[in-house]
């Protein structure tokens, strides 16, 4: 099958080739889910292999917040590929919305109970039954009160908890799901106090379920917390007023016709836009994460991109401590830290935020391509490990073991094309012509495979071959394989059969 002669292979980084170490803990990893759909849950394990079903929850909440956005957000927008003009950027009027689902019924009426803490100096906002114009000016908050929460606002699913619950048992999310009341607050006030405003919102909605037990739900997140949670993921995470943006915010990947993309949900609660980036793969949604993240914390310190759309962040640069720690563990010995994003409007799709979006690009970083520039912004400011390469000469064990891996070719061939599960990654092993008239193997993770052709991204950085780069697009033919690389979304893997012979 092979021609005689030196050939160069190599042993990739954990067997996979990647970009950035593992994430850390915390919450720039980015969460897999599934094919489009009204509403997108966040995974924080093992993805899911079937579509989960969004309810009707929130919909009166839902439709409130909505004549909110629409009567407050500014009508100064860019047109998509373009940057923001200065009002794009900022909210004149900042709303979000929280629900708190009793497990049982409350002692005291939690409905009065918000509208007395409302009074309170700490949090001085006017409880309105109405939208108006004084958010302009006004802390205002808008209380609807449930007691048939089937009917009005039916709660998150037992199958849906599994995957935005944090911190929640199984008792109490069976619990959930008879949830006797329920209290919406929606929240308006001046974008020009958006940061101040959001802790204290958090702290008024932290105090109230300390008054009677239920369980918070963050609409801007699709997230469901205990009050303990709540505390130690979003109260604590402040440090005086400024917010660990990656604790405010969750991040959303899903197969977008044979691409991945990746969105934010949870910047408008900031009065700015969310982030997206399209037309990317999956290998790269760990070190695309913790930009995303390095961006989004950028933006809420420092303010918005300039007239062209251009941001630059500088890790070292954050002002929040656990923040710059945390990103600062990502990147790798010869990573800058450091980058240079432009950040364009971007059209919305069908389960997105109600809010503005903008798309990172990274058109000053070198490539032919997206994912090849998408790749250079990551080694430049993340660094990345080298694969091994080494030097061998084709021999009976390793044409044994590339056939094992063949054999099961056509089976993988039929599980990609029914559709890999969120975060399920298939990578092959192929030659490629070397200017001496050698073959140098490597990594591509696949994206699409019709027949005989595959396509996909080359993951490994070429050696001998100078016309190729990492994150370059190729083609290759089935025949052409050498070896695979199986890896599901609980990190088990299956093929590499010929890395073993070159330890």
């Amino acid at each position: 099958m092979h021609r005689a002669g030196p050939r160069v292979l190599r042993r990739t980084h954990a067997g996979t080739g990647r970009l950035a170490p593992a994430p850390p803990a915390g919450r720039d990893a980015v969460g897999a889910i599934g094919a489009r759909r009204r509403l997108r849950w966040m995974l924080r394990g093992p993805a899911a292999t079937s579509d989960l079903e969004p309810n009707k929850k929130m919909k009166r909440v839902r439709s409130i917040l909505l004549l909110l956005v629409f009567f407050f957000t500014s009508q100064t927008y860019a047109t998509p590929g373009q940057p923001l003009s200065a009002q794009g950027w900022q909210r004149q009027v900042v709303t979000f919305s929280v629900a708190l689902y009793y497990l049982s019924p409350p002692s005291a009426d939690p409905a009065r109970a918000a509208r007395s803490l409302a009074a309170d100096p700490r949090f001085a906002m006017q409880v309105v039954e109405k939208p108006g114009k004084a958010a302009y000016d006004t802390a205002l908050l808008h209380i609807v009160d449930s007691r048939n929460v089937a009917r009005d606002s039916a709660p998150p699913s037992l199958e849906s908890l599994r995957y935005f619950g944090r911190g929640l048992t199984r008792e109490q999310a069976q619990a959930l799901q008879k949830a006797p009341r329920a209290v919406f607050l929606t929240f308006a006030h001046p974008g020009s106090q958006a940061i101040t405003r959001l802790r204290r919102a958090e702290a008024f909605v932290a105090e109230l379920v300390r008054q009677g037990q239920a369980i918070i739900w963050d609409e801007e997140t699709r997230e469901a917390f205990t009050p303990q949670v709540w505390e130690s993921s979003r109260l604590q995470s402040w440090e005086a007023d400024t917010p660990d943006v990656a604790r405010q915010i969750v991040y959303h990947a899903y197969n977008n016709d044979g691409q991945t993309r990746v969105i934010s949900l949870g910047m408008a609660k900031f009065g700015l836009p969310d982030l997206v980036i399209n037309d990317t793969v999956w290998s790269l949604n760990t070190p695309l994460g913790t930009a995303m993240s390095s961006v989004g914390q950028q933006l809420v310190e420092s303010g918005p991109a300039n007239d062209k759309g251009l941001l630059e962040f500088r890790i070292s640069g954050f002002r929040h401590a656990g923040a710059r720690k945390r990103l600062r563990e990502s990147v790798l010995a010869g990573g800058s830290g450091q980058g240079r994003v432009r950040l364009l409007e971007a059209p919305a799709e069908e389960g997105d935020p109600d809010n503005t979006l903008v798309a990172l690009h990274f058109d000053t970083y070198p490539g032919s391509g997206t994912t090849e520039r998408q790749t250079n912004f990551v080694k430049a400011v993340f660094s990345a490990k080298p694969d091994e390469v080494i030097g061998v000469r084709p021999n009976n064990a390793l044409r044994e073991a590339s056939e094992r891996a063949r054999l099961q070719l056509p089976a993988l061939q039929k599980a990609f094309q029914r559709g890999l599960s969120p975060g399920e990654l298939l990578l092959v092993k192929a030659p490629f012509a070397t200017t001496d008239d050698r073959r140098e193997f490597m990594w591509v993770e696949v994206m699409e495979w019709k027949g005989e052709r595959i396509k996909g991204m080359l993951r490994s950085e070429p050696r001998f071959v100078p016309s190729l780069k990492a994150g370059q697009i190729v083609d290759i033919q089935q025949a052409e394989v050498f070896d695979y690389l199986h890896r599901w979304p609980d990190g088990r893997t299956e093929g590499n059969e010929t890395a073993k012979l070159l330890k």
